[in-house]
């Protein structure tokens, strides 16, 4: 052993972490193995939806945890990790093939505008069986996370494959989780499999927000008295033995089972999972835009009052400023910009917080979110509505309602929540 290593070696402290030797002895931290966000892409509060087997509903979890918060007006997305088992796009009715520009792989996005990403929604046919070996179905989970423009994202929510293989180690590897909900159902044989995925999460350092209980029960319609078609619930004892909250026991409805199948999520009426959501938002807070907050957003516009296809070459921004509910000002100005770069110092000059557009180049993006202005691309028709959609929390792709003739909203008696 040479002088120079005995002297490092006699003088460790063996805190990885602070060093910055590269000898031999040095373990890699978790930071290592993170992959890094699409740079379009702000994600605040990553959760993780675990089973330590399959067949317990956790695409059910996972899609009504988002249906719940984004009801509490946060912005959602869910990141389907279970590659040769994905259901996710089916619970939300969603069967058309994501779309891709220079920026990177669009996520679908669904009627209330949560966000998805699934490989269903990458395969001509949903039936076609994803027959690929561990490594390549790891490394399609990290492209998910690097190579979609999620945008802008209060909380995503991973549906995870069931066990403990190679799919939630690259989660829990290469994903900067702020938590896990570790889905089980009523069987005694259950409590020995949480226990793998438990002390699975532990080992990685990856903190334990819950459990939630599935089939926990079925209720009477007549004597509302519940019946455990499973046997005996072991939740409490296993949250009890590991100390982790329960955050729901949930019944055999058929309700559930109509909606899911039916590409309906979004229209579930239930208080099973309120506690779980709750208690998500209470122990990973993040800040959403308050109703009373100032918004300045410009619309790339055509001489017709569309939205424009192009960013740098539009015709007029249509400007709307907002105080909450208030329209202030609504005004159209001219494009004088000759180039991305002006055209980004004009919104920058402006004050301008959201810019909507039909399309984009990176360059210009990446100015406007250097800039803090948030990009809204892929919206389509007219100005006024296309607005108004974002602010609901929705993406208008230039399909007018069933029952709107015109898209006049100037004309309009209706409270549609798309007029200004």
């Amino acid at each position: 052993m040479s002088e120079e290593v005995y002297q490092q070696e006699s003088s460790c402290s063996h805190d990885c972490s602070s060093c910055a030797s590269s000898c031999g002895s040095k373990q890699p931290s978790k930071e290592d193995f993170l992959v890094p966000m699409n740079q379009y892409s702000r994600v605040r509060k990553v959760i993780g939806v675990v089973s330590g087997k399959g067949g317990v509903g956790k695409s059910f979890v996972t899609s009504y945890l988002s249906v719940l918060l984004n009801r509490k007006g946060y912005k959602t997305a869910i990141l389907d990790a279970d590659v040769t088992g994905p259901s996710i796009p089916k619970a939300f009715g969603i069967h058309k093939l994501a779309e891709a520009n220079e920026l990177g792989l669009l996520p679908e996005i669904t009627k209330n505008g949560i966000e998805l990403m699934s490989v269903n929604l990458l395969l001509e046919n949903e039936e076609t069986p994803v027959v690929w070996r561990g490594p390549v179905i790891a490394s399609t989970v990290k492209q998910f996370w690097s190579e979609v423009v999620w945008g802008d994202v209060d909380y995503m929510f991973v549906d995870m494959p069931p066990g403990t293989g190679d799919v939630p180690l690259t989660v829990f590897q290469s994903l900067p989780l702020d938590g896990i909900i570790v889905l089980t159902s009523p069987q005694e044989l259950v409590s020995m499999i949480v226990g793998k995925a438990v002390n699975m999460a532990k080992e990685m350092n990856i903190p334990i927000l819950g459990l939630v209980e599935n089939y926990s029960y079925i209720e009477c319609g007549n004597c509302k008295e519940r019946i455990s078609v499973f046997g005996k619930s072991h939740i409490d004892e296993i949250s009890k033995k590991y100390g982790i909250p329960v955050l729901a026991k949930l019944p055999i409805d058929p309700s559930i089972a109509e909606a899911i199948d039916g590409g309906n999520v979004e229209d579930l009426q239930g208080s099973w999972l309120d506690e779980a959501a709750d208690t998500i938002a209470k122990i990973l807070p993040v800040e959403t835009a308050k109703k009373s907050e100032y918004v300045k957003i410009a619309v790339a516009s055509t001489e017709a009052g569309n939205v424009s296809e192009h960013f740098g070459h539009c015709e007029n921004f249509t400007v709307y400023e907002l105080e909450g509910d208030n329209l202030l000002n609504r005004e159209v100005i001219k494009n004088t910009g000759s180039g991305h770069e002006e055209v980004a110092n004009l919104m920058k000059e402006l004050g301008v917080n959201v810019v909507i557009c039909g399309g984009i180049g990176a360059p210009a993006m990446s100015l406007l979110m250097e800039y803090g202005i948030l990009v809204v691309p892929g919206m389509q028709g007219d100005v006024d509505i296309a607005a108004a959609a974002y602010l609901d929390g929705a993406v208008y792709n230039g399909e007018m309602d069933s029952d709107c003739d015109s898209g006049a909203c100037s004309s309009c008696a209706g409270n549609c929540g798309k007029r200004f």
